[in-house]
């Protein structure tokens, strides 16, 4: 189920954060998926569907300005994620070059082709750092 209940509260912040980030209309799966950040379970998500489908359909029928008024007073409880600038890579704690080894996982699509250089380009930048 969940590791605690999950609050109607939260399901609500969630969805007043779509809702407004996307012109005053929330989708379900977009509210679904942070709850497993709050501690949902994949076996509790059966369990509270029909709590968020109501709480969605609740929030689509508001205005954009009463979406962002009752976010504003939810906005504490969510929890938020820091998202970087394009191309900036994390530091490295304590890298040691000499014992840094950098590893090309295999592709499902078979031998390496002209597509794998991103991923290879973005460690090798790294590296060097």
């Amino acid at each position: 189920m969940t590791k605690g209940k999950i609050k109607e509260e939260k399901i609500l912040g969630y969805a007043l954060k779509n809702a407004v980030e996307h012109d005053g209309k929330a989708q379900v799966g977009s509210v679904l998926s942070p709850l497993f950040v709050e501690g949902l379970e994949k076996s509790g998500v059966k369990e509270i569907m029909p709590k968020i489908n109501e709480i969605v359909k609740k929030v689509n029928s508001m205005s954009v300005d009463e979406q962002k008024k009752e976010l504003e007073k939810l906005g504490d409880l969510l929890s938020h994620r820091d998202v970087r600038a394009e191309g900036e890579l994390p530091e490295l704690p304590n890298p040691l070059p000499e014992k840094m080894v950098m590893r090309v996982a295999p592709y499902p699509s078979g031998p390496a082709h002209i597509g794998n250089t991103r991923p290879e380009n973005c460690s090798y930048s790294l590296m060097i750092q």
